[in-house]
């Protein structure tokens, strides 16, 4: 199928992040024992190549057509929840952690993005669901970063707020 140029520059832009972010993923995978993070960074792998898998039937000008992007829970084995109360992370494994999140969050952006410039309307809904994916594997990390101590939300005050209300409480009644 041939794409208009946006499309197929916004692809290999994609592609070649992935390219880095798989093999990241991977050394990662090496070092973690935590088996609830070993599995998040499991389903994040599984998840880009299959993304990447998809791109490339995109990109391919004898395809008339590319495969869904499959949905998440095909490419994650569910976790146990004895995975998640395994021992608490080790602090190189919070900091790989910390990077996942970024670079998921990071990826989804790019997704969301990239949709909204893409012409091809299938090119375009396919990086949306894409991005729902990153979306849906931050807040897996987050949880994971959450439950060993290691996320932290800070929170405004009511008088704040209230400011903040009251400032905007005129659109309202626009």
């Amino acid at each position: 199928m041939l794409l208009p140029s946006t499309d197929t520059g916004l692809l290999t832009s994609h592609l070649e992040a992935h390219d880095g972010l798989i093999s990241t993923v991977k050394m990662h995978l090496k070092e973690v024992e935590n088996p609830f993070l070993h599995h998040l960074l499991s389903v994040k792998l599984k998840t880009m190549q299959s993304h990447v898998s998809v791109m490339l039937e995109m990109i391919d000008p004898d395809k008339n057509d590319f495969s869904e992007v499959p949905p998440l829970e095909e490419l994650s084995n569910s976790t146990s929840s004895e995975e998640k109360k395994q021992k608490a992370a080790t602090e190189m494994e919070i900091h790989l952690a910390l990077q996942a999140k970024a670079t998921t969050q990071s990826m989804a952006m790019d997704n969301f993005i990239s949709a909204l410039k893409m012409k091809n309307p299938e090119v375009k809904t396919a990086h949306v669901e894409m991005a729902l994916q990153q979306m849906q594997l931050l807040k897996e990390v987050t949880t994971f970063l959450k439950e060993n101590e290691a996320e932290v939300t800070p929170f405004s005050n009511p008088d704040e707020q209230q400011k903040v209300l009251e400032h905007f409480r005129h659109m309202r009644s626009e």
